[in-house]
């Protein structure tokens, strides 16, 4: 494995003028990266930043994101991307307990910096500008980092609400980016979107199969996933070849009619991760789409990304059928025990473990959480390795691979019954007027029984749906027990940052209801 940096050294020296970064009408090759990062690590060096030091970055999803990225890469130091929409108090636990010594901001951030460094005094502020490197060499580095040391750290929500920050080494990355390349067949013609922020572990595909393959990325402004025909737009101005996203915003597209073939033809690759695609939502873009390559991607941030991935052959003819997450990437190790620790066997569910190459160091200044979650491999007798507890329950397929089932934590019991929610959100989702789904488990405010809540968006948003034509559907597709005692119209699903379904707003909906 490489270190991650020497992606953007080796497409500089093999094709410097090849573009990397398109963020509206800013551009920078490889060749021009490569320099500009050389003079801005050795600038960070000068300023104390060393080997296995933390550098907080806190600038827009941007050109300058991204030199800052890399530049901290050479100085032989990790990253770690915070989210410029999150709760300013957010942030400033995230400082304070990850241990960060600096902060790279730019001169337009440089005033919410500042109110952060409030509370962690101890954290170095680094503003870019054109000074900051102007006397450094843009000659090559040499880097004092190896493989296992870490390239990045994400901060995720923790179940306590305290949130937890996830170590990614070198070699974590390497592997992945190695497997996407080669799966997806990555060139330097290829153009990869860039939708998720950098805080959010979606981006490092987009970000390092480009940066591998010496391919071109394309940032998505923010403002266009507020109106689905600007991203269809975006994708047919940028002629883009490969897209990524989280289901949701597949999903939002095709609700809002703005689905276009004709403006998507250049499309081969569309993939997904982060939660459950739609199977009636993926149709109608394998539809649309017709010479696309269509590719689950499943795995946890702690395990870089994605661990397991699945392509569809052809268009699914059943919508209540889900996608499986199929089976594990290269170097990757998938498994799911019972809950008496036995290997399932085809047809039985259980939680997934995974390990292999891209099972992260653990979380940062959290050996509890990372003594509880990264485990000694429960089936290897000679001892020594770690893997990664999901908390995911996964069903055994026919020859092999995984269907998703739900999380542990989104198993209930209703009238004696266990219930998976994920069943019946696959349910809602494949009813032809609506759009978007969840369910959750919810106490009635008086008799604290746990009750079914349905929350769901419809396609055409000035449609009256009666509760009973819902019932009667999902009846014809689900136990009555599991069939939602209570239906919560909304117009819009709550998204958190990060663009996944927001089921703590979800929750807080459904036990202010009285139904």
């Amino acid at each position: 494995m490489t270190l991650v940096q020497n992606f953007v050294s080796h497409n500089a020296s093999e094709r410097p003028e090849s573009l990397f970064i398109q963020d509206g009408h800013q551009a920078i090759t490889y060749g021009v990266m490569d320099e500009s990062t050389n003079k801005l690590a050795r600038a960070l060096r000068r300023r104390g930043v060393t080997r296995g030091d933390g550098v907080a970055l806190f600038i827009p999803k941007s050109i300058p994101f991204f030199e800052a990225l890399i530049a901290t890469l050479k100085a032989d130091a990790y990253y770690l991307p915070l989210n410029l929409g999150s709760p300013e108090q957010r942030n400033q636990r995230i400082l304070a307990h990850s241990g960060c010594r600096f902060l790279i901001c730019t001169e337009e951030t440089v005033l919410e910096a500042e109110r952060l460094l409030q509370a962690v005094p101890e954290v170095t502020l680094i503003v870019l500008g054109p000074d900051l490197a102007h006397e450094d060499s843009a000659e090559p580095l040499e880097f004092e980092n190896v493989t296992g040391d870490l390239a990045y750290v994400l901060y995720t929500s923790g179940s306590t609400g305290e949130p937890k920050g996830v170590m990614i080494t070198h070699s974590n990355v390497s592997n992945y980016a190695h497997w996407t390349t080669d799966y997806f067949r990555i060139t330097p013609e290829d153009r990869l979107s860039n939708h998720p922020g950098p805080h959010f572990d979606l981006s490092v595909f987009d970000i390092y199969s480009a940066m591998k393959a010496g391919a071109s990325l394309h940032l998505v402004p923010p403002e266009a996933s507020l109106f689905p025909i600007k991203i269809v737009d975006f994708i047919h101005e940028h002629q883009l070849t490969v897209w990524n996203s989280v289901p949701s915003l597949y999903t939002f597209i095709h609700r809002a009619k703005a689905l276009d073939g004709s403006r998507l033809g250049t499309l081969r690759v569309l993939t997904f991760n982060g939660e459950v695609m739609p199977t009636a939502t993926l149709i109608e873009w394998m539809k649309a789409c017709p010479g696309a390559r269509c590719v689950n991607q499943y795995g946890p941030t702690e395990t870089t990304c994605a661990s397991l991935f699945y392509e569809l052959s052809e268009i699914p003819t059943d919508p209540t059928v889900p996608i499986p997450i199929g089976a594990p990437l290269a170097h990757t190790e998938a498994f799911a025990l019972s809950d008496d620790g036995q290997l399932i066997k085809e047809g039985e569910s259980g939680e997934l473990h995974i390990g292999g190459a891209g099972v992260g160091r653990g979380y940062l200044n959290d050996p509890e959480r990372t003594r509880n979650a990264y485990i000694p491999h429960p089936l290897d007798t000679g001892g020594g390795s770690v893997v990664y507890r999901t908390g995911d329950l996964v069903a055994l397929r026919p020859g092999g691979g995984f269907d998703f089932v739900g999380r542990k934590d989104f198993q209930i019991k209703v009238m004696g019954y266990r219930v998976e929610l994920g069943d019946i959100e696959a349910a809602l989702s494949s009813l032809e007027y609506v759009s978007s789904a969840a369910a959750l488990g919810i106490p009635h405010p008086r008799s604290k029984d746990i009750r079914i809540v349905a929350f769901f968006v419809l396609h055409d948003t000035r449609q009256t749906i009666e509760d009973e034509r819902i019932r009667s559907d999902l009846q014809k597709l689900v136990p009555d027990y599991m069939v939602p005692r209570v239906f919560v119209r909304l117009d819009d699903m709550p998204t958190n940052p990060n663009g996944k379904i927001d089921r703590s707003a979800l929750r807080a909906l459904g036990e202010n209801g009285d139904g």
